[in-house]
Parts: structure tokens; C-alpha cells; sequence
């Protein structure tokens, strides 16, 4: 399509994407936390970011939509765990998109999924500010993730496919979606770590709902299909290893105490809902204590606990402390033949650990801030430790970050 024709339509086309999009007021749209997770231990980290298929249109959880769907998939595919966290928008565009990653820590994620070009292809925008501004962002993803992260570019799907459109206009809109997309699978093929994935979904069935789970699972075997092999290779050492985002310790330490203080939870008063879940992770490893606890400046802070009376400890007697150093769990059979714990306190005095096991707990942007643990003065061997239950306690903690406080609750 001519830049000129696009110029002198786009007036047309703003108010006819206006008049359709009020019918979808109706429609139902997920409303729980932003993210999805599969089971497992050793869990890839993916991000999805844009508009149209990641909004989750037509259902009432993002587990039922394209993370939670994507997350299962790919759980399937690699054997491992799988966690998803999502930025998305109704009127994302390409330029706003790189203020939404803003306060993103990039750096974290195994693979990135750009979902953008549907608001674009609506207005018309032209396929030299469409090449200009993909590739601005596709240069920040690259720059600030990890050399072994891969970005998939989703295609933009056929505007007739989204029931609201499919009025006499959509051929117009639909030119435009097939010219930007010819333009992000050159960009895709010009960048090391990017793959173009083509996306042509079928038009929608159920109008009343604009899509359905089934066709989020769809979806998701999709882009699993073009992302497992990626993933698997960055785990057997075959992509470039490192961080180009804080790979200084020193600014990953003050990008984790900011978290720490931006959450506000320090020496808050016991609430009902963390200290459920610290009897739960006690009775369910049957251990004599559990703890959530937070790692601030040099003190170890617990938020929840069971069996332990105290609050707070040195930062340096911490097990939590070095739980967070790592992204999985930390499992200590018998802390006196451990080189790390022999001479720790917490071992030869009260509470006597022996046995300990810890998954690092994660604020909503993604620093380790803490840990939930259990632990006993009885030894205890690897196998009989079931680490994806206790990975799955830690992000039940992390969901509860997300939410308000509820002060003085018990």
C-alpha cells in the first residue's frame, strides 16, 4: 500500500477501529496477576509483551489464556519448569512499549515474546515508521537481556480474524498487517537472536466472547513449537552465556534492596495469609520450622514463621542469605558436613539446623529478595525432598506480594 493511500485513508480507518472497538466493552477479559507457571525446578523465564493475542480477550484468567497456555506447552516440551510474566495492553504500539519496559530487569528472562503491530496495522502506519520503531525496540531487547535470551517476534494476525472487524474496511486494515509483517520477518532475519513466528489464526467462532481457551492453547502450541528447541539449547551451554543488564554484583545488590524497600513490608505486623502458608510448607515436609523471610542490608528478616521465635538474625548466620544467590532451590542434607554452614551458629546453637531446604522468593519485578524455608535438627537425604512443592510454595508467597497489605490480619 502507497504511503500516500495510507495518509489519506488513515482519517477514515481512526474512526472506523473506534466504532468497532466499543463493541468490545462487553467482552470478558482476564483480571488475576499478570503471570503464569508450570511445575517444575529448573524453570525458564519468559516474558511476553504487546497487545491483541497477550490481553487475554474473551476469558477470565491469563491461565486460561496465552501465558498460562504457552507456560504448559512449553513445560511439556523441555521437561522443566516454566515462568511467565506479562506486559501487555489493549493500545500497546511499539513506541510505548519501551516505556513499559522501563522498570523491566530484561535480564532475567530466557526468551522474550513481542506481540505488537495490530494497533499499527489498524492506523495505518507506514511500513518506514513501522521499520523504525520495531527496530528501536528489538535493539533494546537485544541490549538488555542476556546474550543467550531469544526474542520471538509473533506475527501480526489477519485483522478479518478478529470478529469485531470483520466489517467492509477489514481488506484495507489487513493490506496493512501483511506489509508491516513482511517488514518485522526482514528485521527478525537481519538480528541474531530474533526469530519472526508467522501467525495466520483462524477467524473467530464465538463473537460474544472474541476468543476462547481453546484457541489460546492453540496459540500457545505455536509459539511453544518455535521456542523449546531455543530454550533447550541455552541449558545444555550452546547460546552465549551472561548477563549485559546489572552484571555488576554491586548493582544487582542495590537493584534488589530497592525492591526490598519498595514493597513497603519490612517490619510490618504478622498477616493471616503468610503465615498460612509457612504451617502449610511445616506440615506439608513435616519439618520443626518454616519461614518467609526477607534479606535486608545485613539482616535476615522474617515476615512468617513457625517454630522459630525470633525475628530477625545477621545476614551473615543466614541460610536464606544464600538461598538467593541462586535462582532454584537450596538443599542441605546435614549443615555439619556442609563447608558453607559447619561453623554457622544457627547449626550448633538453637535452632540446631541440619536439615534445610529454600527456594528464593521474588519481588513483582524480579529481584530475590527473600526466601520461604523449612528446616529440622534431623539430617535428611535429597530424595526425600520434593523441590517443585517447595518452588511452588515460593511463588504462592510471591503472588501474595502482588496484593495489598492486609496490616494486623491474623
Amino acid at each position: 500500500m502507497h504511503d500516500l493511500t495510507r495518509w489519506a485513508l488513515r482519517p477514515l480507518m481512526r474512526v472506523w477501529t473506534a466504532s468497532a472497538e466499543r463493541q468490545d466493552r462487553h467482552l470478558p477479559r482476564p483480571s488475576d496477576a499478570p503471570q503464569a507457571h508450570a511445575a517444575g525446578i529448573d524453570s525458564d523465564r519468559v516474558l511476553i509483551l504487546g497487545c491483541g493475542p497477550a490481553v487475554g480477550w474473551g476469558v477470565l484468567s491469563h491461565q486460561l489464556a496465552l501465558p498460562g497456555w504457552l507456560a504448559r506447552e512449553l513445560s511439556a516440551r523441555t521437561g522443566r519448569g516454566v515462568d511467565i510474566d506479562l506486559l501487555s495492553s489493549r493500545t500497546m504500539t511499539a513506541v510505548n512499549a519501551l516505556t513499559t519496559l522501563a522498570d523491566t530487569r530484561l535480564g532475567r528472562f530466557d526468551a522474550v515474546v513481542v506481540t505488537l503491530g495490530v494497533n499499527e496495522a489498524l492506523d495505518l502506519t507506514s511500513v518506514t515508521e513501522w521499520r523504525d520503531r520495531l527496530a528501536t525496540l528489538l535493539a533494546a531487547l537485544e541490549r538488555e537481556t542476556s546474550r543467550s535470551t531469544t526474542i520471538f517476534v509473533l506475527g501480526i494476525p489477519p485483522i478479518r480474524s478478529i470478529e469485531i472487524f470483520k466489517r467492509p474496511l477489514v481488506l484495507i486494515a489487513d493490506w496493512s498487517a501483511t506489509d508491516l509483517n513482511a517488514v518485522s520477518e526482514r528485521l527478525a532475519a537481519d538480528a541474531p537472536r530474533t526469530t519472526f513466528v508467522p501467525f495466520s489464526p483462524a477467524a473467530t467462532l464465538t463473537p460474544d466472547r472474541h476468543r476462547t481457551s481453546t484457541d489460546y492453547r492453540r496459540w500457545a502450541a505455536l509459539l511453544a513449537g518455535a521456542m523449546a528447541d531455543s530454550l533447550d539449547e541455552a541449558r545444555l551451554g550452546i547460546a552465549s552465556p551472561g548477563l549485559t543488564y546489572l552484571a555488576d554484583a554491586d548493582a544487582r545488590e542495590l537493584a534488589r534492596q530497592a525492591a526490598v524497600d519498595g514493597l513497603g513490608i519490612l517490619d510490618t505486623a504478622p498477616e493471616a495469609r503468610f503465615d498460612r502458608l509457612v504451617v502449610l510448607a511445616q506440615r506439608l515436609f513435616d519439618t520443626e520450622s518454616a519461614l518467609i523471610s526477607i534479606i535486608d542490608h545485613d539482616r535476615h528478616w522474617n515476615k512468617a514463621r513457625a517454630g522459630v521465635a525470633v525475628t530477625e538474625m545477621p545476614r551473615s548466620d543466614s541460610f536464606c542469605a544464600i538461598t538467593i544467590d541462586g535462582d532454584g532451590p537450596l538443599i542441605i542434607e546435614d549443615a555439619r558436613t556442609d563447608a558453607r554452614f559447619s561453623d554457622n551458629p544457627l547449626v550448633h546453637g538453637d535452632p540446631r539446623i541440619r536439615f534445610y531446604a529454600g527456594f528464593p522468593i521474588e519481588s513483582p519485578s524480579g529481584e530475590r529478595i527473600g526466601a520461604l524455608c523449612v528446616f529440622d535438627p534431623k539430617p535428611r537425604s535429597l530424595a526425600e525432598v520434593d523441590p517443585v512443592l517447595l518452588r511452588e510454595l515460593a511463588l504462592l508467597v510471591q503472588r501474595e506480594l502482588r496484593l495489598p497489605p492486609q496490616l494486623g490480619s491474623r
